[in-house]
């Protein structure tokens, strides 16, 4: 339960340092170690097609706050090697170890269309315009707008094309847990009730240039049905990796199939008093 609401609230915002004010007294903030490339092989079973720029806390693409919302811009050099087209979605995987061994974080209010929510999940539609619903979204921008679908992206080297999230307001994020401020308080309360609690972060960004929605939903259905037989199992307890793999949308990201373009971040989750 901790993790997962720590996730939601920094799972968008992989890329550099920011802080995020939860009340007077208590600010979340996420210190980036690095972030790089997946690495990629010429026998991969996915096809490299955009390529962002590395950095590290010291250098490379910098996070930029948007003003008058809770979205963040992170731009750099991005080299497109193969043409960029289509309806592209965005999954984001979430994990507090780098072990493989460890499952993702699961996504927490999943849409019916298997789109949306907190935690390792996938964004769709990241063609329209951020403000065309609340909650989470992803995007990429040229040029200051969302890229149009239909024109894509031609090979070559950008310096005008954005990585966007946004995030939900703390409140929404808090009812969602059911939790109230003073809850989550306690919560990330080391054991001596004084000092706050800090922990790593590995996240991975997936670009899809397909339609993956489907099996995310297919995937929804067949964990529904597994949970429901186990009776003993508490809400948001982890799948058993020998389950989790094998689900439709988990296994085309064990296997490597599919996405365009792949991401990966480092950082560290520090909750601090101030």
């Amino acid at each position: 339960m901790r993790l997962l609401i720590f996730t939601s609230l920094i799972s968008i915002l992989p890329f550099l340092s920011f802080g995020l004010k939860i009340d007077d007294n208590l600010e979340l903030n996420l210190e980036l170690i690095k972030h790089q490339t997946c690495n990629y092989k010429k026998a991969a079973k996915w096809e490299k097609k955009l390529e962002f720029e590395a950095g590290n806390d010291k250098s490379g693409p910098k996070l930029i706050p948007t003003p008058g919302n809770a979205c963040y811009k992170i731009g750099g050099k991005v080299k497109v090697l193969k043409e960029f087209k289509g309806e592209f979605s965005i999954y984001l995987e979430i994990r507090s170890s780098a072990s493989k061994k460890q499952v993702p974080e699961s996504c927490n209010n999943q849409k019916p269309s298997g789109c949306g929510g907190f935690g390792s999940c996938l964004y769709c539609n990241a063609c329209e315009t951020l403000s065309a619903s609340k909650g989470v979204k992803a995007t990429l921008l040229l040029n200051g707008e969302p890229i149009n679908c239909g024109d894509g992206l031609k090979p070559g080297t950008y310096d005008n094309i954005e990585l966007v999230f946004c995030l939900p307001n703390i409140d929404e994020i808090l009812q969602s847990q059911g939790l109230s401020k003073e809850t989550f308080k306690n919560l990330v309360q080391s054991e001596d009730g004084q000092s706050l609690r800090s922990m790593g972060i590995f996240a991975t960004v997936y670009v899809f240039d397909t339609d993956v929605s489907k099996l995310m939903q297919t995937q929804a259905k067949i964990e529904a049905v597994y949970r429901k037989s186990k009776r003993s199992f508490f809400r948001d307890e982890p799948l058993p990796p020998e389950v989790y793999w094998t689900l439709p949308f988990n296994k085309m990201i064990k296997e490597q199939r599919t996405f365009v373009a792949c991401h990966k971040i480092y950082g560290n989750i520090k909750i601090r008093s101030t």
